[in-house]
């Protein structure tokens, strides 16, 4: 009863003429044009790897593709301008020889970037050291059955397989680190051919498969009081035939400070956030590139640097669900009898694939 007349009263209030004033939104006015620098530096047991991006924001129903700005682009290690980077144009050299180039230790290195851009700008972000990752990271599984409502709206149960994350988050160093993940997978599929043909001879494909790409991981290690973290998801996906012959998963782990990992959750946050126009703004993402010469004008981005670990993980049956094949009792698809029809499938065995 007091629903109802609540309800009445509401409409009574939207057809009173006058009774409902106009929102005004204010929005920038100078939604597109600012300047975007993004960049890292990472270092893996072999190599590093450096990456700077110059650009402009573009406003939402802009048409432009590429706003890459027209940029010059120094790496800046201890202090001091050793090379030059193409914008957008990821930079790979060994850590060995990079040493022999230009001195100094990998403990020790320290780097930074330096931009100029074609209106006169400069800019610079702010030097950082390359933490170390903690050593014994590992990588398990976890399978889970949940109801959900299926497309007729009818209540079913369906599994999924969590890949979760155990790590210290102190390093060898005595550094506390903070984490980002990125996660890709490859299954095995091997043909299995419903046919009485004594000359078909079956093939056997790796498949890499489909992980959402836009989400991001990221765990503050300043925010965790003890010395690790257990059991940290950082994916989730459905259990299905991928995990019926064989499943790879591969973990990037990349070790950074807690200013960037706090940089990489207010993306998170602006990625995966909903809600209406009543809700909370959203914050200004933080950066640390600032202009030191040229006309004042607004930087947006980020520069960090990351140890890097490679984490592996092969699924069993037995924590995936015990999945079946997909053509286990039947053809059900023409990828039974070529398996090379899957997108992404390859006859080749990644280097790495163990069993």
């Amino acid at each position: 009863m007091i629903l109802k007349k609540v309800s009445r009263f509401l409409l009574m209030l939207l057809f009173l003429p006058g009774c409902i004033d106009t929102i005004e939104i204010d929005l920038p006015s100078t939604s597109s044009g600012r300047l975007v620098i993004e960049g890292f530096v990472e270092q893996s047991p072999d190599i590093y790897r450096f990456l700077v991006t110059v650009s402009r924001s573009n406003a939402i129903n802009s048409d432009a593709a590429d706003l890459r700005e027209n940029a010059s682009i120094g790496l800046v290690y201890n202090g001091q301008i050793i090379r030059s980077l193409i914008n957008g144009q990821e930079d790979t050299i060994s850590i060995d020889l990079f040493h022999q180039l230009y001195g100094g230790d990998p403990r020790t290195a320290k780097f930074n970037i330096w931009v100029q851009t074609s209106d006169g700008g400069l800019f610079e972000a702010i030097e950082q050291p390359v933490l170390r990752t903690p050593q014994g990271s590992t990588v398990q599984l976890k399978f889970e059955v949940r109801p959900e409502l299926n497309d007729i709206e009818n209540l079913v149960e369906r599994g999924y397989v969590k890949v979760l994350v155990n790590s210290p988050l102190n390093n060898d160093f005595g550094d506390r680190v903070s984490f980002r993940w990125d996660v890709s997978g490859v299954y095995y599929f091997p043909e299995v051919a419903w046919t009485d043909n004594p000359f078909f001879y079956t093939k056997n494909c790796y498949v890499k498969d489909f992980i959402p790409f836009n989400e991001v991981n990221v765990l503050n290690g300043s925010k965790i009081s003890g010395p690790e973290v257990r059991e940290f998801e950082i994916c989730e996906t459905p259990a299905d035939f991928r995990f019926a012959s064989g499943y790879y998963f591969t973990v990037i782990q990349k070790s950074m400070d807690a200013s960037a990992a706090e940089y990489w959750d207010q993306i998170r946050q602006s990625i995966e956030r909903e809600g209406t126009i009543f809700d909370p703004p959203v914050g200004a993402i933080r950066t640390n590139i600032k202009q030191i010469g040229g006309s004042e004008q607004d930087v947006l981005g980020y520069f960090y640097t990351a140890g890097i670990d490679t984490l592996r993980h092969l699924a069993t049956r037995e924590e995936s669900g015990k999945q079946r094949h997909l053509c286990a009792f039947e053809t059900v698809s023409e990828a039974c009898c070529d398996c090379l029809l899957i997108v992404n499938s390859s006859l080749e065995k990644p280097f790495y694939w163990e069993r």
